[in-house]
């Protein structure tokens, strides 16, 4: 089973989430968060910034990350240039 867990400040600070499951519309119950760092534990995930995967996405993998095991401490990890609000969020 895939796993994800994001933080909503850099260095996994703030408040944490863990997903096991897509979900195309966080906003449903308020699961949607500001994402600051991630670590992917297994699986590949695309995060959203719009319901039902619509905007430029983030994708993140378990062989991603500066080095390469899936931990990106900020958003620059990911070539983001800001906090990252997700709204959608699925694995493959």
């Amino acid at each position: 089973m895939a796993k994800i867990i994001v933080f909503s400040a850099a260095d996994f600070g703030g408040t944490s989430k863990t997903f096991q499951n897509n979900d195309p519309d966080l906003t449903l119950n308020m699961s949607n968060m500001e994402v600051g760092s991630v670590i992917v534990v297994t699986g590949d995930w695309t995060l959203y910034p719009e319901p039902n995967s619509v905007g430029t996405p983030a994708t993140l993998t378990v062989a991603g990350g500066p080095d390469a095991d899936g931990v990106y401490r900020d958003y620059a990890d990911w070539a983001g240039t800001a906090i990252f609000n997700v709204k959608s969020i699925t694995h493959t």
